[in-house]
C-alpha cells in the first residue's frame, strides 16, 4: 500500500507527462490484439535483439497478436511510475528490480503459470512474498560483487581468493597503486559507477539487530560512516582512476579492458562493455568483504525480468507471450544476453567468463547471498542519493560525516513519505 502511495504522488507530480502518454497502451482491432511491452532496453543492444527475436517468433505462431516492443529510455523507471499514476500501464513491462516490493500491488501473480515451478531456490528471496506469490518471470538472477582483472592481479602476485576482509583488500590496492594501476574504477556520468559502491559495501557494514533498525526508519549515523569513511580514504589515497569526473563509462571499461585497472564494483553484465573492447580480457568475480560477518554476493532481479499488468486488457495474450518466453528454448535466448546464471530450470547459465569464479563462490563455496541493500533496506528513491553522496567522498567535496548526514536527511524524508 506504501508503495501505492509512493507512485501516485510521483504521476500527481508528472501530470503533463501522463497526457502525452495516455496515447499510448495495449488496443484490438478487428480481432487482432496488440500487446505493449516496455522493454527498458536500449536500441541496438542485444537485450532488445533477443526480445525482438522473440517476438517476431511468437507473432508468427500467433498471428492474431501483435508484440508492441517500446525501446528504453533513460527516464524508465519515473515512465512506468507515470503510467501507473495516470491508470494506463503497458501489458507488460520490465520490473527491473522491484516486481514484488514496488510493482506487486499492479502486476498479475505468476505463481500458477505452467512455468512457475522451475523458478529456481536461489530466486526465492528475490522474487516471492512469503505465501509463495510472485509477479514476474525472470530470465535470469543477478549476483554481484567485486569484478577483477585477473591479468593486473597476477601481474602484482594477489590472488583474489586470498582477499577476505577489507584489510586484505585494501593491501591488494596498495600493492597495484605502487605498480603504477589504477586499484579502482568509477565514473560520476550515471549514477551506477558510484551507487553500485554503495549498495554492495553497505550490507556488510550492518549487524542484524542494526539492519533492523534501519528497516523500522532509524538511520544510525555512525554506522554509516563505516562505509564514507573506507571510501573517503581510498578517494584520499589516489586509488579512483584520476579521470573520475570526467570518464564515461566506455572510459572506465577500456581501463579494465587494457589491462590497467583492478577492481571494480559493478554487475557481470558491464563486462560486455569491456569485453568490447578487448575480447581477450581476462575478467572474474569475487565476494564483497565485510565489516561484520562473512563476504558474500549481493543478489536481486536484473533487467530481463517482466511482469503483466492484472489491469490489461488484452492480458490474456500477455500472459501467452509471457508463457512463450519462459519455454527453456525461448528462455535460453535472453540468459545468453545476460551474464548472468538463470532464473530457471531448464535453461543454462551464461556468465561467459565468470562461469568459473561463480561456480566456486556460489555453488562450491555457498558463499552467501544478500538481497540489494537499497531494495531491502530503504525507502523508495534512496538510490541516486547514494550515488551522489559517494561522489561527493570521491570529488572530495564531502567529508565522511557529511556525506553520511546528506544520507541520513534524505532517508528521513523519503521514510516519512513512505509512512504518510
Amino acid at each position: 500500500m506504501n508503495r501505492i502511495k509512493t507512485v501516485a504522488a510521483v504521476g500527481i507530480c508528472c501530470a503533463m507527462a501522463i497526457t502525452s502518454l495516455a496515447a499510448c497502451g495495449s488496443s484490438s482491432s478487428g480481432g487482432k490484439k496488440t500487446v505493449e511491452f516496455m522493454t527498458m532496453q536500449s536500441t541496438g543492444t542485444p537485450q532488445l535483439k533477443a526480445l525482438q527475436g522473440l517476438g517476431k517468433k511468437f507473432e508468427e505462431k500467433n498471428p492474431d497478436i501483435t508484440i508492441k516492443m517500446v525501446p528504453g529510455t533513460n527516464n524508465n523507471e519515473n515512465d512506468i511510475k507515470v503510467r501507473l499514476a495516470g491508470h494506463n500501464p503497458p501489458d507488460i513491462w520490465n520490473t527491473h528490480g522491484w516486481s514484488r516490493d514496488r510493482y506487486g500491488n499492479f502486476l498479475e501473480p505468476l505463481q500458477n503459470r505452467p512455468w512457475a515451478k522451475r523458478l529456481k531456490p536461489i530466486g526465492n528471496e528475490v522474487f516471492k512474498t512469503k505465501d509463495g506469490k510472485f509477479y514476474a518471470l525472470p530470465a535470469d538472477i543477478q549476483v554481484s560483487g567485486i569484478m577483477y582483472n585477473q591479468t593486473v592481479l597476477d601481474a602484482v602476485g594477489i590472488d583474489p581468493k586470498s582477499i577476505d576482509t577489507w584489510d586484505a583488500f585494501e593491501q591488494a590496492c596498495t600493492k597495484l597503486k605502487a605498480a603504477g594501476y589504477t586499484p579502482l574504477i568509477s565514473s560520476n556520468k550515471d549514477a551506477g559507477p558510484n551507487g553500485d559502491i554503495a549498495d554492495y559495501m553497505l550490507p556488510g557494514m550492518y549487524d542484524e539487530s542494526q539492519l533492523k533498525d534501519l528497516s523500522k526508519g532509524k538511520f544510525d549515523t555512525a554506522v554509516y560512516e563505516k562505509y564514507t569513511s573506507r571510501v573517503a580514504k581510498w578517494a584520499k589515497d589516489g586509488w579512483f582512476n584520476v579521470d573520475y569526473t570526467s570518464a564515461s563509462q566506455d572510459d572506465i571499461s577500456r581501463l579494465m579492458a587494457q589491462d590497467k585497472a583492478g577492481f571494480s564494483f559493478r554487475a557481470n553484465g558491464s563486462s560486455q562493455l569491456i569485453e568490447s573492447y578487448n575480447p581477450n580480457v581476462k575478467l572474474g568475480m569475487m565476494p564483497v568483504p565485510a565489516e561484520v560477518g562473512k563476504p558474500y554476493f549481493s543478489t536481486g532481479e536484473d533487467t530481463l525480468t517482466f511482469g503483466v499488468s492484472k489491469t490489461s486488457k488484452n492480458k490474456d495474450a500477455a500472459l501467452k507471450f509471457i508463457d512463450f518466453m519462459a519455454e527453456p528454448e525461448n528462455l535460453q535466448k535472453l540468459v545468453d544476453v545476460s551474464m548472468n546464471d538463470s532464473a530457471l530450470t531448464g535453461v543454462k547459465s551464461a556468465l561467459g567468463q565468470f562461469e568459473p569464479t561463480y561456480n566456486y563462490w556460489v555453488n562450491e563455496k555457498k558463499t552467501k547471498l544478500v538481497p540489494f541493500f537499497d531494495r531491502k533496506y530503504l525507502p523508495n528513491g534512496m538510490y541516486n542519493t547514494l550515488a551522489k553522496s559517494t561522489d561527493g567522498l570521491l570529488t572530495g567535496q564531502l567529508t565522511a560525516q557529511a556525506a553520511a548526514d546528506q544520507v541520513k536527511t534524505s532517508f528521513n524524508s523519503l521514510y516519512g513519505q513512505k509512512s504518510s
